[in-house]
C-alpha cells in the first residue's frame, strides 16, 4: 500500500474490536524506510523537489539531520539556522515522517545500522564516491540534482540581493 492509498480505504474491525484502517498491519509488516541525511539548512526548492521524489520510493522518510558538518569537515559551511530550528521546519513538511540528529559521520553510521533503512536516498552527485555507510548493505537511490538549487547558491542569492538593496 502507497502514500498516496492511505485515507481512502475503510476501516476493518480487530478481535479487539478496534476499529483500524487495513494498511495498519502493512506498516509493521512491509514498510520501507527511506533515510536521506544532512543539515539541511536554510530549506529552498531543491531540497522541495528532492523530498518530493523520495516519498515515491518509500513508506516512511526519515531525515537524519547534521548538527553541523564543518566541524568533521571544515571545507563544509556552518549551518545559518540550529538544529533547532532546522527541526522545527523538517517536521513541518508534509514528507518528513521522523527527524534523528546525529554530530559526528561514526553517529550517522550507529543511526543507519539501528534504523536499517530499505533505501537511503544521496544526491547524483556521490555517484562513484566515497560515503558515510557505503560498506552497509543499504540499497541507494541517487536523488536527481539537475534543479540547479544547492544551499551555497542560495545563500549567494541573498547575498546578492541584500548587496543590492
Amino acid at each position: 500500500m502507497t502514500r498516496q492509498d492511505r485515507g481512502s480505504n475503510p476501516l476493518i474491525s480487530t478481535t479487539g474490536g478496534i476499529s483500524v484502517p487495513p494498511y495498519f498491519f502493512l506498516i509493521f509488516i512491509k514498510m520501507k524506510i527511506g533515510v536521506i541525511a544532512g543539515n539541511f539548512d536554510v530549506i529552498h526548492p531543491g531540497y522541495i523537489y528532492m523530498f518530493n521524489e523520495c516519498v515515491l520510493s518509500c513508506d516512511e522518510l526519515v531525515v537524519l539531520l547534521h548538527d553541523d558538518p564543518s566541524i568533521e569537515r571544515p571545507e563544509k559551511l556552518k549551518p545559518i539556522l540550529s538544529v533547532e530550528e532546522r527541526m522545527l521546519i523538517l517536521k513541518s513538511l508534509k514528507h518528513v515522517d521522523r527527524v534523528f540528529t546525529y554530530n559526528t559521520e561514526s553517529e550517522l553510521y550507529k543511526l543507519l545500522t539501528e534504523i536499517k533503512p530499505g533505501v537511503r536516498f544521496l544526491g547524483d552527485d556521490y555517484i562513484n564516491k566515497s560515503f558515510t555507510g557505503d560498506d552497509l548493505d543499504i540499497p541507494i537511490y541517487y536523488l536527481d540534482r539537475s534543479h540547479g538549487w544547492s544551499t551555497t547558491k542560495y545563500k549567494k542569492m541573498i547575498a546578492e540581493t541584500l548587496k543590492i538593496s
